[in-house]
């Protein structure tokens, strides 16, 4: 089976889960399509019409398919151990049971049914090594294939079972907080915020495309402090913030030694320690602080 033949399989068999798929980049876990959550189809004949055009990755978005899925990376500890002691924790089996796939990276994403309160995506929030995906996000999906530094390697189905509901303890850390108090005189315009958030995302891929190798780490790490200081203060969505400095990051990588998991790295402290410090946007105050918190496991 040739590469067209291989993805476009992968593609329908999400499809016959249920699962709205969209096309990413061959190879890679970025959106093909720049509104690829409207887009995502469960249409047969628009998949066949994008997967016989290109051999693309796969994409499921998860508000369309009502998933939560739970990434766990490889590292020291590994997401599936920082997953497993914080299920302890709440005197909770480890939830093993239910679909998974591993990644190229060595990691594993676990599917679960999306609970009916609304979750967003979250980086590191349960623990080292473990983020999430929920509505606003999407994964990559089985036979969807990468090129890492030991050769072309798939994203492959090891327990192909149902996705079993998320349990309870999960949903209730990863359930947003009520919203802080915010003491503001006026909002700015929605057209303001919209062209002061483009003009963020834009200037800090910018800075991290054109940094030169030696200042690679620290301007990474900068570019996504400051857009997590707007995720901070609920003017983006940290997704967008992930997938922006990623796609912009990736122009370095191969290039004297740099990689992918360095640039996720220092992104996702860049942005943890952003949103610790939420932005001002002239004519609004800053929200108050968000307590720490709870349930996170640290290593």
């Amino acid at each position: 089976m040739g590469a067209f033949e291989a993805r476009l399989a992968a593609a329908m068999a999400a499809v016959e889960r249920g699962w709205p798929v969209f096309p990413l980049r061959p190879l890679g876990k970025v959106p093909a399509l720049k509104d690829w959550d409207r887009r995502a189809t469960l249409d047969v004949e628009q998949v066949e019409g994008w997967w016989r055009h290109r051999p693309y990755n796969i994409g499921i978005s998860c508000r369309a398919a009502n998933l939560l899925v739970v990434d766990l990376d490889q590292g020291i500890p590994h997401g599936r151990d920082v997953l497993a002691e914080l299920a302890r924790r709440y005197g909770a089996e480890d939830p093993v049971d239910t679909y998974t796939v591993f990644t190229p990276s060595g990691g594993e994403h676990r599917y679960f049914t999306a609970p009916e309160v609304a979750l967003r995506n979250t980086v590191g929030k349960l623990g080292r090594h473990v983020d999430t995906r929920s509505a606003g996000g999407y994964v990559a999906a089985a036979g969807s294939i990468r090129h890492m530094t030991s050769g072309l390697r798939l994203y492959k189905v090891v327990r192909d079972v149902p996705p079993a509901p998320a349990p309870g303890w999960l949903v209730r850390l990863l359930s947003p907080p009520p919203p802080p108090p915010v003491v503001q005189t006026s909002t700015p315009a929605p057209r303001r915020v919209r062209a002061y958030r483009a003009a963020a995302l834009d200037g800090e891929a910018q800075r991290v495309r054109a940094a030169l190798p030696g200042t690679r780490a620290n301007a990474v790490f900068t570019a996504a402090c400051r857009l997590g200081e707007l995720v901070g203060a609920g003017w983006l969505d940290e997704q967008d913030a992930l997938i922006t400095l990623l796609d912009a990051a990736a122009r370095h990588n191969g290039v004297e030694g740099w990689t992918e998991r360095e640039a996720r790295h220092h992104i996702t402290n860049g942005l943890a320690t952003g949103r610790r410090n939420p932005r001002v946007i002239p004519d609004r105050s800053v929200p108050a602080p968000r307590a720490p918190e709870p349930g996170r496991v640290d290593w």
